[in-house]
């Protein structure tokens, strides 16, 4: 497997976080926008891009152009998120209209899940490299084939799939770049088929509200169940790190590695991107990932300690991206 260089993405939602991002080690932005258009004929709750409060959004057309320029000039690229899992017919014109937008002003992808809006993109001549949303959870071989016949250069894989299943996607399609979320943001559901609304801005949502679960005749839950309950109330998906798992995502071809936390504060973003530019550049080995003999012990207890710097705690399974990889600790 041929690896290849891993690229850092930051959310931005403001203007002023552009150069500290970039500074800090992002090689990509990503970001939402509601247009007017939208936001006149939509309430909140209806998605364009996966987020509902204005704190999680560029506000403006305008500012969205100032971002993608800084971004351009400072050798850095941007990518739009128009993300939602699907849209109705008359939902497709702004869409497109925006899509027009971000291809005009200079943005160097689009993040899109809705297999109907590729298709009008393409169909519509809108000459602008696609990114598959993790929306639309791609994990398997057919699926990747599918939407790489659509032109997609790009997929953003699930957060369900373990270390085996995504090496075994990028050994099959070797020319298609492969994405994972690597720092904050584990969320317990599956992305594209959860009906949940992001839309409180202190960023808590109804996965994370306490919760039991009963028999319909009083009895306790099955224990498989109730320890699956157990682990979900145990995991902060604002301490979700995947650290530790980085040589083994860059050996087996993850070429880009996502931060999530579009309306977080622009300190904790810049911390986070710059831990994990830090820790990219310390994985030992030659080339990067391939981790000589005994380096393994020394390469998780530096992961570990970058967690507790970042997080305040001890790292835990529950809050491991890819916790199998503990077994072999």
């Amino acid at each position: 497997m041929l690896m290849k260089t891993p690229e850092i993405l930051a959310p931005v939602n403001d203007v002023n976080e552009v150069t500290p991002l970039l500074e800090a080690g992002a090689d990509w932005l990503y970001g939402g926008c509601l247009p007017r258009q939208w936001s006149e004929k939509y309430p909140a709750t209806v998605l364009l891009n996966q987020r509902t409060f204005s704190s999680a959004q560029i506000s403006s057309l305008e500012d969205l152009t100032t971002v993608v320029s800084l971004t351009n000039e400072a050798g850095g690229r941007f990518a739009l998120t128009i993300n939602a899992p699907f849209f109705m017919d008359e939902q497709y014109p702004p869409a497109l209209e925006l899509a027009r937008f971000a291809k005009d002003i200079g943005v160097s992808a689009l993040i899109v899940a809705d297999p109907g809006l590729i298709r009008m993109i393409g169909r519509e001549g809108i000459d602008i490299p696609i990114h598959l949303s993790t929306m639309a959870v791609v994990s398997n071989n057919s699926a990747v084939a599918l939407f790489r016949s659509m032109g997609v250069e790009r997929i953003v894989l699930p957060r369900f799939l373990n270390l085996k299943e995504v090496a075994s996607l990028c050994e099959s399609s070797p020319e298609m770049d492969f994405e994972v979320f690597i720092l904050v943001g584990k969320c317990p559901n599956i992305e594209g088929m959860c009906s949940f609304l992001h839309d409180d801005s202190g960023g808590r949502w109804p996965c994370e509200w306490a919760f039991s679960v009963t028999c319909a005749d009083g009895s306790a839950p099955p224990e498989g169940i109730g320890a699956a309950i157990d682990g979900v109330r145990s995991t902060d998906r604002r301490d979700g790190c995947g650290l530790c798992a980085l040589p083994a995502l860059i050996r087996a071809g993850v070429s880009a590695f996502k931060i999530v936390g579009r309306g977080a504060s622009l300190q904790r973003k810049t911390t986070l991107v710059n831990a994990l530019f830090q820790t990219i550049g310390q994985i030992p080995g030659d080339p990067p990932g391939d981790l000589p003999n005994g380096a393994d012990t020394e390469w998780f207890t530096h992961c570990r300690k970058v967690y507790s710097s970042l997080f305040s705690k001890d790292c835990l399974a529950h809050n491991c991206y890819f916790s199998e990889i503990r077994a072999g600790q």
